[in-house]
């Protein structure tokens, strides 16, 4: 429940990181809606919409297949160092293997970019900087609306 928690946001933002249309500087929602960055900024999400963006722009140029994004995925969720784990040791060696899968299938897949697994890892704590701006957007609608 804690890695679930803790991990919804970095996943989601992930998973739809192909959503983000940097050239066009839109975002398109599940409901097939597109939206620009104008349009959102409008709503209060400047900072949090730009940080979101150049995430996306750095993942999706990485061209990852659906099984490295899909491993990807479950390392960023699997983390032993979230805040209040139980058996962090148990997730940790979760997470090794899961880090060993993934860099055995980036080098599998493109054996010639040897530092593209390494500019994946890159995005894990961009990913933990995206969730705490976020945590703080949410907890400033909180305190706004009280």
């Amino acid at each position: 429940v804690t890695l679930l928690k803790a991990g919804t946001f970095e996943v989601l933002m992930v998973r739809f990181a192909s959503l983000f249309n940097v050239k066009d500087q839109t975002v398109m929602f599940l409901s097939r809606t597109t939206y620009s960055l104008q349009e959102l900024g409008a709503m209060g999400m400047g900072d949090l919409l730009n940080a979101m963006f150049d995430f996306s722009e750095k993942l999706n140029s990485l061209a990852l297949t659906e099984e490295e994004l899909g491993l990807f995925t479950a390392v960023v969720l699997v983390s032993a160092d979230r805040s209040g784990m139980e058996n962090s040791a148990s997730v940790e060696q979760l997470q090794e293997t899961l880090l060993r899968a993934l860099r055995a299938l980036v080098l599998k897949n493109r054996p010639l970019e040897t530092s593209r697994f390494t500019k994946l890892l890159l995005k894990l704590p961009d990913l933990r900087t995206l969730n705490n701006m976020h945590s703080e957007k949410l907890l400033s609608f909180r305190v706004d609306a009280q």
